[in-house]
């Protein structure tokens, strides 16, 4: 009769404790199940690691490489107009569900551009608005269309700039060749005869022959 009377408040005690056990174990499994679900249920970052083609910025296409890790972007971008205005830029950006920011800065002419640019994803294309400011001063705006058009960006290559020929004065060439003076020598008073051999030989005209000059036997 003891040892039931032992028993039995024993019993008891433990089918009391039991369902704050259980409680206890599903308290600490809760975060676990709930950090699972988490990782599940969060969405990859959209794959925007393509060549894309830009317009709305420029009077003409902006061409566009954007490298991803994860959500975070790498630009190289290029605007290529004859040479004139062309111009090569780089930046970053970011994506986070649909929605895509992009900063690149550009040199134009004499001034560094700063393009931000920011739109929605959707059906392989990013429409949005885009600011540039120059000095701390907005230069321009307006409204981007973009669609990618070349998987990957291995292909890209920056646009060429034609350097800035500067105009430089080419100094007039200076003449180093020495001029020939024609140095003209006193006559002298004696006359080579032999010159007027012809003349005054016999029978020669002698209205050549300077004075005093004249005679025979020159032959």
């Amino acid at each position: 009769m003891n040892k039931k009377c032992i028993i039995f408040p024993l019993m008891l005690v433990f089918l009391l404790a039991a369902p704050s056990w259980a409680q206890e174990d599903g308290n600490a499994s809760a975060p676990v199940d709930a950090a699972n679900q988490s990782n599940q249920s969060a969405p990859s970052a959209l794959n925007l690691n393509y060549i894309w083609s830009f317009s709305g910025i420029e009077a003409g296409p902006v061409s566009m490489a954007i490298d991803q890790e994860g959500s975070d972007l790498f630009i190289r971008a290029k605007y290529e107009d004859d040479g004139e205005n062309a111009w090569n830029a780089e930046g970053t950006g970011s994506v986070e569900g649909d929605q895509v920011e992009l900063s690149m800065a550009a040199q134009k002419e004499d001034k560094m551009v700063v393009t931000k640019m920011t739109g929605t994803y959707a059906n392989d294309t990013i429409n949005g608005n885009f600011t540039q400011t120059s000095g701390g001063q907005k230069v321009g705006g307006g409204q981007f269309s973009a669609m990618w058009i070349s998987p990957g960006t291995s292909s890209y290559t920056p646009a060429v700039i034609e350097a800035e020929i500067e105009e430089t004065t080419v100094p007039a060439a200076v003449n180093t060749t020495s001029s020939t003076e024609t140095v003209q020598e006193p006559k002298s008073r004696f006359v080579d005869v032999r010159t007027y051999k012809d003349k005054i030989g016999p029978g020669g005209d002698l209205s050549g022959v300077p004075p005093g000059m004249g005679g025979s036997g020159l032959n």
